[in-house]
């Protein structure tokens, strides 16, 4: 087995929208990029009718995910047209009343020189017995402990630049329509955490890391490395692991 290389893997931050919509146009074109929609109905933002601009998002029979680039109206929900990439293609374009169903908005991440690394504990009381070890019970649950670094060119979003991880793990400027993961939503905002390891040679499983509600605690930013080291806890005692 070969060992765990980062080249092999990508690390992505994942937000907790969710949610549909149908496609209110008689005859969607070939090649269309824009779609008009009604019924909007998501999961997480404070309007639910507003779908947020880089929104990805699935139609039945067509395995492409798209992503929602444009608005209209631009500020105000219920949306009634999304423009979005790439377009829908020359065969199998969706139907009337078709569902678009939404998945999580997501940032893959640059490791560059940098690492990851998550930490699960667990806590133990030893009872005694006259001074003698007797038995052992649980103690309180703790949470996953994660650091990260990662490259990085700007800290904060510009003008037609894709989203950088500081504003997605703060939720503001480029990600300030971002959901959270957590399924209470009266919690403090948080993201998921997940790591796709591929392999591209032999016929050994794929294998997905799954880090759940992700919060940062510390931010340490070095100009020199142009690098981002991050720290927090997640809102789970394990890590979510799967082959496939």
């Amino acid at each position: 087995m070969a060992r765990i290389d980062l080249r092999d893997c990508t690390i992505r931050l994942k937000d907790g929208l969710s949610g549909t919509c149908n496609i209110a146009e008689a005859a969607p074109g070939a090649n269309d990029t824009d779609v008009d929609v009604d019924t909007v109905a998501l999961v997480g933002p404070a309007n639910t009718q507003l779908i947020p601009v880089g929104a990805r998002f699935t139609v039945p029979n067509i395995s492409t995910v798209f992503t929602v680039t444009g608005r209209l109206p631009a500020s105000a929900g219920p949306t009634t047209n999304v423009t979005f990439t790439p377009a829908w293609g020359a065969v199998n374009t969706p139907v009337v009343n078709a569902d678009m169903t939404f998945l999580p908005q997501q940032l893959d991440i640059t490791i560059g020189e940098g690492n990851l690394t998550y930490t699960e504990a667990k806590e133990y009381e030893y009872i005694l017995d006259r001074g003698v070890l007797d038995t052992v019970r649980e103690g309180d649950d703790q949470p996953v402990e994660v650091s990260l670094e990662f490259a990085y060119e700007y800290v904060t979003t510009g003008t037609n630049e894709a989203i950088t991880p500081v504003d997605a793990i703060k939720k503001i400027n480029g990600a300030a329509e971002w959901v959270s993961s957590s399924a209470d939503l009266c919690e403090p905002y948080a993201v998921d955490l997940e790591i796709e390891r591929v392999l591209n040679c032999g016929t050994a499983e794929d294998e997905i890391t799954l880090l759940s509600d992700f919060r940062f605690e510390s931010l340490e930013y070095s100009l020199q490395d142009a690098t981002i080291s991050v720290s927090g806890k997640c809102n789970v005692t394990d890590a979510t692991v799967t082959r496939q």
